[in-house]
């Protein structure tokens, strides 16, 4: 069976907004996707999808609705964060596969709730595709890593700024996103654990962190205040295998998109991304050497988005593993929402030895 005709997953999609527009043109792409209808109650979602997507992809205006009649056999999630964990649920139950944009949910009961019914529906796979897993540069790392060629390694460091936005976006989304750390910082974390394997040499494998620490700022964008919330984050994890990781997220560049991760051995390090160029261009004149930065960090998702839903598409219709699963998503969930607490209080947060943190 060649690749043209072999049968293709059916697939609906929840959402058109900033990321859902890039998921809905990635899908069409995707050899092994058969992108069957699009869903998104927003006003003006079905004009968009009239003038964006092919005639014979079905438009939804109500979940429910695409969820029990789209004729789909997985669902890709990319809509607000507060509708992830109702949505998943929702698909699980009507024995629907499903991918879903990171976080699950903003608090770790909901993610937990979501994860455990992932357990119960094992012939099921349950995708959170964490974008920096599916690049290949992190994959280069990884497999360095793998192989020995760092040596041991021991921590990680990272930092993912993204360039000032005038529209503050995401001072209003701030109310449901769950705070910087829990919205940006997830993806720090789950490369992080990518990395460090935290579940190898841990004395006990439930309790995979001992400690964490945050602080913040509102350097730039002062409202956000008023959610408890920063414009530039700052964070330390200990593991309980004794590794590290410290980063650094901001809201407040002005040329631009940076993010980079350093992975320390003790034969040698790797950084990726040390310079967030577009491209390879210097441009050398009266002011000196320069280049140009990338813009945001959506121009950096065609090539992981291409990568994860065809890891999900294969997963699904050749029933294999995914190379990560739900409980990844709510490892680093727990964490995210440690940092966050630890940031708003002004305190350390430790883990207790069924692995949550205590935040009391």
């Amino acid at each position: 069976m060649t690749a043209d005709n072999a049968r293709k997953l059916k697939v609906a999609l929840f959402g058109v907004g900033r990321l859902g527009s890039i998921r809905a043109r990635i899908l069409l792409a995707s050899p092994r996707i058969d992108l069957v209808a699009v869903c998104d109650p927003k006003p003006g979602a079905d004009a968009w999808v009239a003038g964006n997507m092919p005639a014979r992809i079905r438009f939804f205006a109500d979940p429910e609705d695409c969820l029990l009649h789209s004729g789909a056999e997985a669902v890709l999630i990319s809509t607000a964060t507060a509708t992830h964990a109702p949505l998943v649920l929702r698909a699980l139950d009507l024995d629907l596969h499903v991918m879903v944009e990171k976080p699950i949910a903003v608090d770790i009961e909901t993610t937990r709730t979501v994860v455990e019914a992932a357990r119960k529906k094992p012939h099921l796979k349950l995708l959170v595709p964490f974008c920096r897993r599916f690049d290949e540069s992190y994959r280069h790392v990884k497999r360095m890593v793998d192989a020995g060629e760092l040596g041991e390694v021991h921590a990680v460091e990272t930092s993912c700024l993204d360039q000032q936005d005038p529209s503050g976006f995401f001072v209003a989304f701030s109310a449901q996103s769950g705070g910087i750390f829990v919205d940006m910082g997830i993806h720090d974390i789950d490369i992080a654990r990518f990395y460090l394997q935290p579940t190898i040499g841990c004395p006990n494998p439930r309790k995979q962190v001992n400690r964490v620490f945050a602080v913040g700022q509102t350097a730039v964008y002062g409202a956000l205040n008023e959610f408890q919330d920063a414009d530039n984050g700052f964070a330390i994890v200990e593991f309980a295998n004794g590794k590290i990781l410290t980063f650094h997220i901001g809201r407040t560049l002005t040329n631009g998109f940076e993010s980079a991760t350093r992975v320390f051995g003790t034969k040698g390090s790797a950084i990726v991304n040390g310079n967030s160029t577009i491209d390879r261009v210097e441009v050398r004149d009266v002011h000196g050497v320069r280049t140009a930065t990338t813009p945001d960090a959506f121009v950096l998702y065609d090539k992981s988005f291409l990568n994860d839903v065809a890891e999900f598409a294969e997963c699904v219709l050749d029933d294999k593993a995914l190379s990560l699963d739900a409980d990844d998503a709510y490892e680093a969930a727990k964490i995210a929402a440690a940092l966050q607490y630890s940031f708003r209080k002004r305190v350390p947060v430790l883990f207790n030895e069924e692995g949550l943190p205590v935040m009391e």
